[in-house]
């Protein structure tokens, strides 16, 4: 695995452990829903995953309850504290740790991994190639060359400070690939706080929003509208604030793609976007 440990499989999986809620949407994607029996609390989609034994958290994931269910297969994530993996390694578990990647080949590297692993890669296959299609779709409706507009990414919820996507996150990939300008994009690192005079010298043209619902959406637009040291950028000026669903961004997996075409409609298309 990313780790460099070796697990052998004796046979297809039939007891399988998801460690967060990405790989879940993976499993399930690849029709191995009878398979899964347990996942985190935050595995929350598709709606049957909600079904399913909870094993705990991302973080402090209850090693004694994977224990009792015996699974076959375990597939972990960079999310998962490395003590958490490490612990599991020494337990002599079966479980296969993947490091998030960045790129729309990183997503399909990680499905054809999990399919070799599951004994579905025609499944994986026939998975990669539609989403691979709808890609292309979907960047055949975006102009060329894309709109060069200066965005800032936000997660809201997290304190008064504001949270934005670096260079290593797959956040900036997706932007970037929309035609879109990150001004945070020179900074290292996934996430980070955003200094706000930073922000009032990038003047962006779009806020992009990452929050759980259309009211955490709205009270983020509100909050930012009040802070009198940044109304004179761009996008608070003009109200150039976009929706994007936390659930549906955060999530490095097949959605990752429905994300982008919500991103390309909100940007490119907002008069009709379900994402504006």
């Amino acid at each position: 695995d990313d780790f460099g440990h070796r697990l052998e499989l004796e046979a297809c999986p039939r007891r399988i452990i998801s460690l967060a809620p990405n790989l879940t949407e993976i499993i399930f994607a690849l029709g191995l829903n009878q398979q899964l029996v347990g996942v985190t609390s935050f595995c929350d989609y598709p709606e049957e995953a909600r079904q399913k034994e909870i094993i705990g958290g991302l973080v402090d994931p209850n090693l004694e309850k994977i224990k009792v269910l015996q699974p076959d297969l375990i597939l972990g994530f960079r999310g998962n504290p490395r003590r958490i993996l490490d612990r599991l390694y020494e337990e002599k578990l079966p479980l296969q740790a993947f490091e998030i990647g960045k790129t729309f080949e990183d997503l399909f590297s990680l499905i054809d991994r999990i399919s070799r692993l599951t004994c579905t890669e025609a499944r994986g296959q026939e998975l990669i190639s539609s989403l691979r299609e709808r890609i292309k779709l979907i960047e055949a409706r975006i102009p060329r060359p894309g709109t060069g507009a200066k965005v800032f990414l936000t997660l809201y919820g997290q304190g008064q400070e504001l949270w934005t996507c670096g260079q290593n996150s797959y956040l900036n990939y997706l932007l970037g690939r929309a035609g879109l300008q990150n001004v945070a994009a020179d900074f290292k690192g996934n996430w980070l706080a955003y200094n706000p005079e930073k922000l009032i010298a990038d003047n962006p043209d779009f806020i992009l929003i990452l929050a759980r619902n259309r009211q955490a959406f709205n009270q983020a637009t509100r909050w930012l509208e009040s802070l009198t040291a940044l109304r004179d950028i761009t996008a608070i000026k003009n109200k150039n604030f976009i929706f994007l669903d936390e659930n549906l961004f955060s999530r490095f997996g097949p959605r990752l793609v429905e994300a982008y075409e919500w991103l390309i409609k909100a940007v490119y298309f907002a008069s009709n976007s379900e994402g504006k």
